[in-house]
């Protein structure tokens, strides 16, 4: 009987331990995928943006898939760091000037917005 209760103890301590080894090594490879992704929108992208205001937009994506997006015009420059979903802008932050571009790079353009002012943008790689 006592056998058998250390025989099970002993079987139990293998599978938990063989699981806990599993999801270390699922965690190391998980964080080496990570290091080694590249964004495959990695690079700069240049275009304008135009509606009720207008002028240059540039966009420098990050090998992680950050992306700084800048704008000039005539009043001088505004920019601001979000990053990409897949090609898609992941629109949760505004620029100081409440600049925030919409839309995607797959297609090369979308919207923007900054207050009541609203338009359209487009971009290509160089």
């Amino acid at each position: 009987m006592i056998k058998k209760i250390i025989t099970q103890v002993v079987l139990l301590t293998a599978v938990v331990s063989l699981h806990s080894c599993q999801h270390i090594l699922d965690q190391a490879e998980e964080k080496r995928a990570q290091e080694n992704f590249t964004s495959e929108f990695m690079g700069k992208w240049t275009g304008t943006y135009y509606g009720d205001l207008s002028g240059n937009l540039t966009v420098n994506v990050a090998k992680n898939a950050s992306a700084e997006v800048s704008r000039s015009a005539s009043g001088g420059t505004d920019s601001y760091w979000t990053s990409l979903i897949g090609s898609s802008f992941n629109t949760t932050v505004k620029s100081p000037q409440g600049f925030i571009i919409y839309g995607n790079l797959q297609n090369k353009a979308g919207t923007w917005e900054m207050g009541t002012a609203k338009g359209t943008w487009t971009l290509m790689k160089n």
